[in-house]
């Protein structure tokens, strides 16, 4: 773990953490503050910076700029908060990570080219077709 004592923490879900950097591309109809946050996310993460993250269980700075995100949740028809949360859920295992748990960008960025691509991303995510992962 890192001192997180000397900067701002970031804090995200685990997908945002683990998937976020492998997405092509932007969601245009999300917004221009989604596709913002998003950026920050993939360039955060793929610099492998000494910036701090911690995982967080819910809605992140992400979720609250997409439009379907309401009630505190997701309502999205790809998969609402509960599929989300379990989505989540399979990250955490695949990294080996827990909620509240803080790292650097740069440790995060070395678990996840060590771990990626994780099976559920060979069998089940509805996102292959815009992932880098694969190729």
């Amino acid at each position: 773990m890192t001192d997180d004592n000397r900067a701002e923490v970031l804090r995200w879900r685990p997908h945002h953490i683990y998937c976020e950097p492998f997405l092509a591309g932007n969601f245009p109809d999300r917004g221009e503050r989604f596709d913002r946050i998003g950026d920050k996310i993939r360039e955060t993460m793929q610099s492998g910076t000494d910036t701090i993250i911690e995982v967080i269980e819910g809605v992140d700075e992400l979720c609250q700029t997409c439009p379907l995100c309401q009630n505190n949740g997701c309502q999205s028809p790809n998969g609402d908060e509960d599929a989300v949360r379990k989505w989540d859920a399979i990250v955490l295992k695949g990294l080996g990570v827990s909620y509240g748990e803080k790292r650097s960008a740069q440790e995060f960025r070395a678990l996840i080219e060590e771990k990626a691509p994780l099976e559920f991303c060979r069998t089940r995510c509805r996102w292959k077709d815009a992932c880098t992962v694969f190729g």
